[in-house]
């Protein structure tokens, strides 16, 4: 596509699709002030709703499907309470079924691409029309530097939604900063020849829209995440009474320093289940590089920063470790740099009130509630919903 053709795209009114702001005009001062008092009795309706739903939501946040296995298991989990026996059961069916582990570094991306004879780009996804093909590129906007200390090993799958409901995926895998064999930093993959353009109109585009979702799978850093502050391995095996096993990486550790610390943990290694008697004990449902720097938190090392602390807050929060919730809550609310969307997902996720508090706190205009609602509105948590309607109706509209 030419720059030309480009520049053409640009100038029409959004991808030709306009749009009109419709205001209601009142005849008089009156009909005014009468609308403007019908709208504050409908806002304080709704504001009672939100309180109602907000304070159910509160009373019922265990999950009813683990509730309901609770019944059925063994007396001595009536010993303990309510919450234990939730978080405590829900990684027993784990250890049970050997589910593979829940990947932290696991994203996927979901864009509709409108106006398909235009190069366009949301957030690293880029597709365009070229050779009569289409091309798809996920980008990645990491700093490399040139000698090839920083890699992210990456396995990156792109679905495309078909017109029948349907989609159709590639697959590829890529080492993100390695250097090309023409010496240049590979910072995006993708394919040139992803799908011809005539069969993309026939199959794929639905009103000249196109649905794209890029699923990127980390399966390995180098250079990115920091060196170990503190050792786990069989060096520590003298001191340890037990072995904790994540995707093959073993952990030595001193069974009852964790059971001080999580209650999680203290059920396992003090409670009256299989745990309790073996050595070894394999952990599913997280990342051996989150464990590392959730254990050394625990030992006191300054392990949070921008990259680790959402992978030490999933661990915190499936072992129920407070201490190191509340350190990275404090992380998060005088040091670190991420936008406010990010800080508020993170707050609804791992429940962390001051932050939720404050972040909630600069949501101060429509545009900022904008900023911190995701693309598909199906996605937002219902509670926060609750809350930034809520602080909607506050705004001077």
């Amino acid at each position: 596509m030419s720059d030309e053709n480009a520049a053409a795209q640009m100038n029409n009114e959004t991808n030709g699709i306009k749009t009109e702001s419709q205001k209601v005009q009142p005849e008089s001062v009156n009909e005014l002030v009468k609308e403007m008092k019908t709208m504050k009795e409908h806002q304080e309706t709704i504001l009672e709703e939100i309180r109602s739903i907000r304070g159910e939501m509160k009373e019922n946040r265990t999950v009813s499907s683990v509730a309901d296995r609770i019944e059925s298991t063994s007396t001595s989990f009536e010993t303990l309470p309510q919450k234990l026996r939730n978080r405590f059961l829900l990684k027993k069916i784990l250890f049970q079924n050997e589910l593979p582990s829940i990947p932290m570094k696991h994203f996927v991306l979901k864009h509709t691409f409108k106006n398909d004879t235009e190069e366009t780009s949301f957030q690293r996804i880029r597709v365009s029309h070229q050779e009569n093909h289409l091309t798809c590129y996920a980008i990645c906007c990491e700093l490399f530097p040139t000698d090839n200390s920083k890699l992210i090993d990456t396995k990156l799958k792109i679905k495309i939604g078909k017109r029948d409901g349907g989609s159709k995926s590639f697959e590829t895998r890529i080492d993100f900063g390695r250097l090309s064999a023409y010496g240049q930093l590979v910072a995006g993959c993708g394919w040139n020849e992803l799908i011809e353009w005539e069969q993309l109109k026939k199959e794929y585009l639905v009103d000249d829209i196109l649905t794209v979702e890029c699923h990127l799978e980390i399966n390995k850093y180098d250079g990115i995440y920091k060196d170990n502050l503190r050792e786990f391995d069989e060096t520590m095996e003298e001191f340890s009474d037990v072995v904790l096993v994540v995707k093959d990486q073993k952990f030595f550790f001193l069974s009852k320093f964790l059971a001080v610390q999580s209650s999680y943990f203290k059920a396992m290694f003090l409670g009256h289940f299989n745990e309790s008697s073996q050595f070894e004990i394999k952990l599913s449902g997280i990342d051996a590089d989150d464990f590392q720097n959730y254990l050394e938190v625990l030992y006191g090392e300054l392990a949070i920063d921008e990259y680790t602390v959402e992978g030490i807050l999933m661990v915190s929060d499936m072992y129920d470790t407070q201490s190191v919730i509340r350190k990275c809550e404090e992380f998060l609310l005088k040091e670190s740099k991420k936008t406010l969307k990010n800080k508020l997902e993170m707050a609804v996720r791992y429940n962390l009130e001051k932050l939720r508090k404050k972040c909630l706190s600069e949501v101060t205009t429509v545009g900022s509630i904008r900023t911190v609602i995701p693309g598909d509105l199906r996605d937002l948590d219902p509670s926060l919903m609750a809350d930034l309607f809520e602080k909607s109706l506050s705004f001077q509209w």
